[in-house]
């Protein structure tokens, strides 16, 4: 029983101390740059504003009409 335990709690401790390394890395390099925060602002808006009023299913719909038949099939594929 203890054997398990540690077995199953030594991937996920491994795991999120990696996992907090690289956002605290990746914290400190985006900070400093305030323009971009504020576009992924902005994109994150538009983007649930699309969802919300269904206009992400006509954008889907466009690119979908104009993307290549190998494309589609390659992304569709079962």
């Amino acid at each position: 029983m203890v054997a398990f335990g540690l077995g199953a709690a030594l991937p996920l401790l491994l795991l999120g101390i990696v996992s907090r390394e690289t956002l605290r890395r990746w914290r400190t390099e985006r900070l400093p740059r305030q323009k971009r925060k504020d576009r992924d602002g902005l994109i994150l808006i538009v983007t649930g504003a699309m969802v919300l009023t269904g206009l992400d299913k006509m954008f889907e719909a466009a690119l979908v009409d104009v993307s290549p038949a190998w494309l589609t099939s390659l992304t569709t594929r079962i």
